[in-house]
């Protein structure tokens, strides 16, 4: 619903599958193109914006000028302007630049992005974590933490060969691909792989809904695949049942030609906090842009020190969101991440020990608290959906030269000031590069805390493929009366019902993904209802 074009061992080897997979330097990758270099002035009308702390550093600085933008723009020469509206050195921010001599420093913008990526190759996402945890000065003894997500490959499932006789069968690593033979499929690159056959080393590339591989065969999906939920990956121990249990399924949708465009993440530390993160992808390769989100996201949030003392945890939020935005951008430009015309949402919720939760959202993934007050159900958005006609997003894309326009159907989208782009219905988005540029689409969350009070039960984060035909309350109403040990189920029932009302109301059905998280275990509406509740 996003966008209209044209308007451990075993953890060791799962986890190169978790951080990233879009950007390996290394003799094997040749660079694909020059780094871009932009500028900044040291002085706007006579007032200084550019403060050196040592080095090459500089801290964006407002405090002379006074401007109510959120930075100054990069420019593209050393003229004022020309401006780079696509990117933006934020107030308070830090860049690296080299002083020219005449009023101005030359950044190469990609630089920390690059430096970043490859290093985050290197680590398992346990590494990661405990990492940052040293660095913080924090315990870090792996048997409390955990790491747990959606699959990042687009790839498992049923194939048909155009070539050769026999099922194809992909299950994450393994490759079955007839008369009982098998092999090992290897990730070579965003949506590359290989496998051996024989001795021969066979690749392919991931393009729209086929396999194409190097020997010209074909592999298309398999109309029979029954399998529409997305496999886990886990690393570290199992937190799942401590202190606020969880579930969380993602199931693909009948979107013609596409794979599962949605993403989630769990982080959790015993006794510290728990990181909830889902995306919601859209536009050709909104996967891809979903998949890189949940997997940066977390590693972003867990090395800033803030999040683990519950302070300034909106500037944290901001700063990870505007940060992997700006990943995404570089891995786009050195072309290992498509992101003009694609892009996603993203919904985090830091869950702290004390009940207290913290948000931050851009676009519709929603999430809701719900619970029992007597025998009433209760539910309560948290989050709200980023849409073109509310008022003050509506303001600021006009402000910024955007159009909004009705798509004669339910929903108002954002174009340029030509009337063309990606017509995205939301005004807040990870990616979606061209919109951004043109149409004053932010990365910026928006965020808020919430204090968990005793009849609050479960907690939701929930793609717009539930919220697009059912309300809070409903889905509440449904995943309350299954008792904590049928979660799973609850979980399912609840994608059931919405895939229901979408054939009902829809020409296909949208990708749904449900995390269920449950607050007060020992309070269940089970024993409201032996007690003569609803």
């Amino acid at each position: 619903m996003g966008c209209t074009a044209g308007r451990a061992h075993e953890e060791q080897k799962a986890a190169s599958r978790w951080y990233s997979k879009v950007l390996r330097k290394g003799p094997h990758m040749t660079k694909l193109m020059e780094n871009r270099v932009r500028y900044l002035p040291l002085e706007i009308r006579g007032a200084c914006v550019l403060v050196k702390m040592g080095g090459n550093r500089y801290r964006i600085d407002n405090s002379k000028l006074n401007d109510r933008a959120h930075g100054v723009c990069f420019r593209l020469s050393k003229n004022i302007e020309d401006r780079d509206d696509e990117h933006i050195a934020y107030w308070n921010d830090y860049v690296d630049g080299v002083d020219t001599g005449d009023g101005w420093i030359s950044c190469d913008i990609d630089a920390r992005g690059l430096e970043y990526l490859e290093d985050m190759e290197k680590e398992t996402p346990l590494e990661t974590l405990d990492k940052s945890l040293q660095q913080l000065g924090r315990p870090t003894s792996k048997s409390r933490m955990m790491i747990v997500s959606s699959s990042s490959s687009n790839v498992d499932g049923r194939w048909i060969s155009r070539g050769y006789a026999g099922q194809k069968l992909i299950d994450g690593e393994h490759v079955q691909y007839g008369a009982g033979l098998s092999t090992t499929l290897v990730w070579e690159g965003l949506n590359s792989f290989s496998i051996d056959v024989g001795g021969e080393r066979r690749r392919a590339r991931l393009i729209d809904d086929s396999l194409v591989w190097n020997d010209g065969d074909v592999w298309t999906r398999d109309p029979r695949e029954t399998r529409t939920v997305k496999p886990k990956e886990h690393w570290g121990d199992a937190l799942e049942q401590l202190e606020a249990p969880f579930t969380a399924v993602c199931h693909k949708g009948l979107k013609p030609g596409s794979p599962n465009q949605d993403a989630w993440s769990v982080l959790r530390v015993e006794q510290d906090l728990s990181l909830y993160t889902i995306f919601d992808g859209h536009g050709p390769h909104g996967h891809d842009v979903a998949n890189f989100a949940k997997n940066v996201l977390p590693r972003l949030l867990a090395a800033d020190s803030r999040l683990w003392t519950f302070g300034s945890l909106k500037e944290t939020f901001t700063g990870a969101f505007r940060w992997l935005h700006q990943l995404i951008d570089t891995s786009d430009a050195y072309d290992k991440l498509n992101a003009r015309w694609s892009g996603c949402t993203g919904s985090a919720v830091l869950h702290a020990p004390n009940g207290r939760l913290y948000l931050a959202h851009v676009g519709d993934s929603s999430v809701v608290v719900g619970g029992l007050e007597g025998k009433e159900v209760t539910a309560t958005q948290l989050t709200r959906d980023h849409k073109p006609e509310l008022k003050d997003e509506m303001a600021r894309i006009i402000a910024s030269g955007g159009l909004i326009d009705f798509d004669g159907f339910s929903d108002y989208r954002i174009y340029n000031k030509d009337g063309y782009g990606a017509g995205l219905n939301m005004t807040r988005s990870l990616g979606d590069l061209e919109a951004h540029r043109e149409t004053g689409l932010i990365a910026d969350p928006e965020c808020r805390e919430y204090q968990l009070g005793p009849n609050d039960q479960v907690l939701l984060l929930c793609s717009d493929g539930i919220w697009e035909f059912m309300r809070p309350q409903e889905a509440v109403d449904l995943v309350l009366r299954y008792p904590q040990s049928q979660a799973f189920l609850a979980a399912e029932e609840l994608v059931n019902e919405a895939k229901r009302r979408w054939i009902q109301q829809a020409e296909y059905i949208d990708d749904i993904t449900v995390i269920v998280i449950h607050l007060n275990p020992r309070e269940r509406r089970s024993a409201a209802m032996a007690s003569g509740g609803a």
